[in-house]
């Protein structure tokens, strides 16, 4: 039980608040009281929490992706050595949810220390449950890289997943990503979440071209928004952008094979599941062979 002294060494993983202070679970509360220390991402932020609640005197230690691999050997060293209970929060929400701690988890699991969730708040299910998207099936994917070239990619390999996706975007970030997800996908439906569950709560859910304008004639925003996208792509789209990916896989293997001294019997077998109709296939092939070859031919 979290209100008695843990008898066994253990980890908590303890969701925390991602605003409003009133959704810290009473199993939570009993768990930061009662264990010996606190791995937190900020410890100066933990520190605030722990004393709204009157919770003090507890170790707490520095926890964050800077210091992860080794912060996360030190602590199982201790509670293995000494039988020792820990918590471990990050800044709000959940912990290992974009969020350091997966390691600490890991090796803990490793070593046999039980580890405990203790649900609670986080923004991710918090937007997926206000968003008004099918949330049926959905796809976490952290935060989106800042390479244009590869927050294409990303995006682009959203068409493969047939699910609503939610990431998590600097608000400086939104006009970005958002209008690559609107040239990607310009049917896509939106839902931008920031401020969640505090005074200034805000939830919009618009087309993706209509989400572009309202994030542009919303002046300054500041902090970290949660992002749900529905890309409500068409079955004939997701056919075309398939067949569109077999092709191209078909021909950069074709090459190789080609040069590699297979024959187009031999790519006809080994490429027969990609999908394509063997009659488009075989055609391809040839078009191939015949490229390599007359590209051997200008080399001679």
């Amino acid at each position: 039980m979290a209100n008695e002294k843990q008898a066994e060494p253990a980890i908590f993983i303890v969701a925390t608040p991602i605003g409003n202070l009133d959704d810290l679970t009473p199993r939570a509360l009993a768990t930061l009281k009662n264990v010996d220390m606190i791995a937190a991402e900020d410890t100066r932020n933990t520190r605030k929490l722990l004393t709204h609640f009157g919770i003090t005197g507890k170790e707490l230690i520095s926890y964050h992706d800077h210091v992860e691999e080794t912060r996360s050997k030190q602590l199982i060293e201790r509670i293995m050595t000494d039988r020792l209970t820990l918590a471990l929060v990050s800044d709000a929400g959940t912990p290992c949810v974009a969020d350091p701690g997966y390691r600490l988890v890991r090796l803990a699991k490793k070593e046999g220390i039980t580890v405990h969730p203790v649900p609670g708040a986080s923004a991710l299910t918090s937007l997926i449950s206000a968003s008004g998207l099918p949330s049926d099936r959905v796809l976490f994917v952290g935060f989106l890289p800042t390479k244009e070239s590869e927050l294409r990619r990303e995006i682009q390999s959203w068409s493969v997943a047939r699910a609503a996706v939610v990431y998590f975007e600097p608000t400086r970030r939104l006009e970005v990503s958002l209008a690559a997800i609107a040239e990607i996908y310009p049917d896509a439906e939106v839902s931008v979440g920031r401020e969640l569950t505090k005074m200034y709560e805000e939830i919009e859910t618009l087309p993706v071209e209509e989400m572009l304008s309202w994030i542009r004639g919303h002046g300054v925003l500041k902090g970290e928004a949660v992002v749900m996208v529905h890309p409500n792509v068409s079955s004939d789209a997701e056919e075309a952008r398939d067949e569109a990916s077999a092709v191209a896989l078909a021909k950069a293997a074709a090459l190789k094979g080609f040069s590699a001294g297979k024959t187009l019997k031999d790519l006809l077998k080994e490429l027969g599941g990609l999908g394509l109709p063997r009659t488009e296939l075989y055609q391809l092939l040839l078009e191939v062979k015949n490229q390599t070859t007359t590209s051997g031919d200008d080399h001679e």
